[in-house]
């Protein structure tokens, strides 16, 4: 069973070349530090029904995709969904995930899988470029978007890095 917080919204941002329509799963089973939602980790908000599935897409004519941030603590609830959103709808499905593997279940449902947590930076910022930490914008972040492409699974984090960062401190604070 999986529940959303708050109203879906729409992104150009959180899957390259896609306009997505964003529903925050709660109940995250994730112990991020320094998570940017923590009002997730509660089971809180409205049941994501195939019902309020339709509504949402029904009410954002022209998405191309059905993001869900979040989903970890029911991977079959997420099978399940994305396989009602590709058949019904004929959209593309993505999954934030807060894990730092792969759901072999998950890869045959979705067209877009990040995964990773979310690790902030530790100590001085001269030693942040030896760490495996902070956004997928940052070229030192552990999380990994990967597009399906066919039957197969690429790796497009690099999408995330188009721009130059100069200034690392104001891309993570």
């Amino acid at each position: 069973m999986l529940k959303y917080l708050g109203e879906p919204t729409i992104t150009f941002a959180e899957f390259p070349d896609e306009i997505s329509l964003i529903f925050n799963i709660s109940n995250c089973p994730g112990t991020c530090k320094q998570c940017s939602e923590p009002e997730l980790r509660a089971d809180v908000g409205e049941l994501l029904t195939k019902e309020a599935l339709d509504e949402k897409i029904r009410s954002h004519p022209g998405i191309t995709l059905v993001g869900l941030m979040g989903g970890d603590n029911d991977h079959q609830a997420v099978e399940e969904l994305a396989h009602y959103v590709h058949e019904k709808h004929h959209l593309r499905v993505g999954m934030y995930s807060g894990f730092s593997f792969l759901d072999i279940n998950l890869l045959n449902c979705l067209d877009y899988y990040k995964i990773g947590e979310f690790r902030p930076f530790i100590g001085d910022e001269s030693t942040w470029k030896d760490q495996t930490a902070g956004p997928i914008v940052l070229p030192v972040s552990n999380q990994v978007m990967f597009k399906r492409v066919g039957d197969k699974w690429i790796n497009i984090t690099d999408k995330f890095r188009k721009h130059k960062i100069n200034n690392w401190k104001s891309t993570i604070l």
